[in-house]
Order: C-alpha cells, then sequence, then structure tokens
C-alpha cells in the first residue's frame, strides 16, 4: 500500500513543482537595460576616513541539519577562527536557517543562504529575522530568479547579496542585465570569481555592490579561512552600520595571498597589520582621482563593459579625466603585503542609490 501510494505521491509533487515554477511564476516586464547616466556621479568613498574599517566573512556553514548538508565542526569553531584573525563580523550562513550564536553582541548579525535547487541559484539574506522557504529547484527562468530576488528584498532592512554568481547555471550574464532588488554580489570567494558578471551588472545601471567571503564549510581547517574578506565602514561595529555600508557600497573586498609556507599565526600578524592603503576617491567635475598612502602594485581602472580603462606595474596615485562613455569606473590593486583590494564603483546616477525598484510584474 505505502509503495503504492508513494507511486502516486511522487509524479503528483513533481508536477506541481513544476506547475509552480514554469507556468504560476509571475511574469515581469523589464525594462530594456542600459548603462548609468546622469551628470553626477555616487562615490561611496566621498567622504572616506582610513579609520573604522573592519574585516568580515558573511558566508560560513558548520554541521547543520542532522548532517545532510555539507558543512563541519560548530558556530563556536566560526567564531573562534575569525576572531584570532582580527574580523569584526563573523556571519552563519546555513542553507535557510538562522543561527542565534552570539546574539546580544553589537556585531551580531542574522543571516542565512537562502537555495536549495540543483542549479545554485543561491542568495545570502543578511539582517533578516526569518528565513523564505519559497524556492524553484529545476534551472530557473529570469522571471523565477527576480521572483525569488523579490520575495527576498520584501524586508526593507535587510541586504541580499546574490551568492556566487558563476557557480555551476545558478546564474548567467544575461540575466544581470536585468534583475534588481538584489543589493550587493559575491564576485570573490573561495570557489570562484565572477568580475565578469559584476561587470555585466554595472554595465547595464545596476549598481551592486562587491562582497568577498571565503564560503568555508570547516572553519575548523585553518586553510579555509582567511582566503577572502570584505572591509566593511563601521567604526563601532553595530549590525546597522554595517548593514547600511553594504547598502551603499562603503565595502571594499579583499583577496588575501595564500603562501602555502605561512603558517596561521604569520597569516594572523599579516591580518591584523593589513591596511588598503586608500586615502581618498573623488569624481568632480572632468576629474577622477585615487591617492594612496604608499605606492602599490598592479593599479587597474575598468569601465563600461568591463573593459580596462588605465592600468600601470604601480603608482602613488591614479588621476584620470573622465570621458562621456565613463559610465562607472573601478579600481583594483595589490599592497605590499599582496593582498588584492577591489573598490566600489564610482557611477553615474540620478539621485537613486543601489538596485532596489518596484516590482512591475504583468
Amino acid at each position: 500500500m505505502l509503495k503504492r501510494a508513494l507511486f502516486f505521491l511522487f509524479p503528483g509533487l513533481l508536477a506541481w513543482l513544476l506547475i509552480d515554477q514554469y507556468i504560476l511564476c509571475p511574469d515581469y516586464r523589464f525594462e530594456s537595460p542600459g548603462p548609468f547616466k546622469g551628470e553626477a556621479f555616487y562615490n561611496p568613498y566621498q567622504d572616506y576616513n582610513p579609520s573604522g574599517w573592519t574585516m568580515a566573512n558573511m558566508h560560513a556553514h558548520t554541521s547543520s541539519w542532522f548532517g545532510l548538508t555539507n558543512g563541519k565542526g560548530d558556530a563556536q569553531d566560526v567564531h573562534e577562527a575569525y576572531d584570532s584573525m582580527g574580523y569584526g563580523f563573523h556571519l552563519i550562513s546555513e542553507y535557510q536557517k538562522i543561527s542565534d550564536y552570539g546574539k546580544g553582541a553589537p556585531n551580531y548579525i542574522t543571516a542565512y543562504e537562502h537555495g536549495l535547487n540543483l542549479p545554485k541559484a543561491h542568495q545570502l539574506v543578511v539582517g533578516s529575522e526569518r528565513s523564505v522557504w519559497k524556492d524553484y529547484l529545476f534551472p530557473q527562468t529570469l522571471a523565477n530568479r527576480q521572483h525569488m530576488l523579490d520575495l527576498l528584498s520584501a524586508d526593507s532592512d535587510n541586504v541580499v547579496v546574490v551568492n556566487h554568481p558563476a557557480m555551476r547555471i545558478g546564474y548567467n550574464t544575461t540575466d544581470l542585465k536585468f534583475l534588481y532588488n538584489d543589493d550587493c554580489m559575491e564576485v570573490i570567494n573561495s570557489y570562484e570569481n565572477a568580475f565578469h558578471y559584476w561587470d555585466t551588472a554595472l554595465s547595464n545601471g545596476h549598481m551592486v555592490f562587491i562582497v568577498g567571503n571565503d564560503d568555508t564549510h570547516n572553519a575548523g581547517n585553518r586553510r579555509a579561512v582567511g582566503k577572502f574578506a570584505t572591509l566593511i565602514h563601521a567604526p563601532d561595529r553595530t549590525r546597522d552600520q554595517a548593514l547600511r555600508s553594504l547598502r551603499e557600497g562603503r565595502t571594499i573586498g579583499m583577496q588575501i595571498p595564500q603562501d602555502t609556507t605561512m603558517n596561521f599565526a604569520e597569516k594572523i600578524a599579516m591580518l591584523k597589520a593589513a591596511t588598503p592603503a586608500l586615502l581618498s576617491v573623488s569624481a568632480e567635475g572632468a576629474r577622477f582621482q585615487v591617492r594612496f598612502s604608499e605606492t602599490v602594485r598592479e593599479p587597474v581602472v575598468t569601465g563600461q563593459g568591463g573593459k580596462v580603462r588605465w592600468r600601470a606595474d604601480s603608482t602613488h596615485e591614479i588621476s584620470l579625466t573622465i570621458l562621456p562613455e565613463d559610465t562607472y569606473i573601478r579600481v583594483s590593486y595589490i599592497t605590499k603585503d599582496g593582498i588584492r583590494y577591489h573598490l566600489n564603483p564610482v557611477c553615474r546616477f540620478q539621485g537613486v542609490i543601489g538596485n532596489r525598484r518596484r516590482t512591475e510584474q504583468l
């Protein structure tokens, strides 16, 4: 009897999931994508202050869901590992579940990784008090992906991050010409880099900001932590400061060199002494300038279409004429300790900051 019931139940469930995803999902009226416009420039570093910045890792898994998910150790392992390296924020991001470890501390921020689907179209949700369980399990359409971002961003106080967009078939660059209601993108993590995806979104007028995470599944493995980070401007290391900076782009992505001859204690010393060497970023009149406190290596300026606008072997300052075709400008460089930093874009805008907007369903 049980086998017979399952024989009918499974096809029925499968049929419902397919109908829900491909027939019942709302359709959307997407605007034609286009570059940033406007005479003014949004500069997330306009009032840059070298102090008040702290490292964060917002993507870490532990043993959860009775061992069904990929993760080892517990929340204490994560906090101890990142505390030892001087990180001011170290979030636990279990699949569909919010950890309360550290609740009550000023730097406690809720987080979870949304997405149980096969294509790996996952999102990191930061600052929400409950998880959204709705998902589309099979290869997703553009409307499927947009509907999920709408549901996740319904909490206006949270931050929605597109996780590892280049992994499997979770996202494609065509999607990122259109998608909105995401605040940030996990451009750098332990599994793949997604600069092409980021530049596609930026080139089509979507103001999304960089996030760098380890995406560790075993914080007890010291080689799995301290590989990537997000520098966040949060002088008091509080939840509200961190969320606001994430939404407004006062973040910097960090790629940390992995020297196999360096032990963990040496890595800790390096990270605690690390500085982005940034003094100022300005975009005034027809001039874009970035000043550093020391000579940096391999500075690269990237603009519309992901094209390299300028590069050098080393420099103490970047100074460029802003051209009419410069819709956004972003900078990356390496400091003397080997850490590569990625700044958020300075981009043209018409008074709207971020990538959230009113849903346009058909």
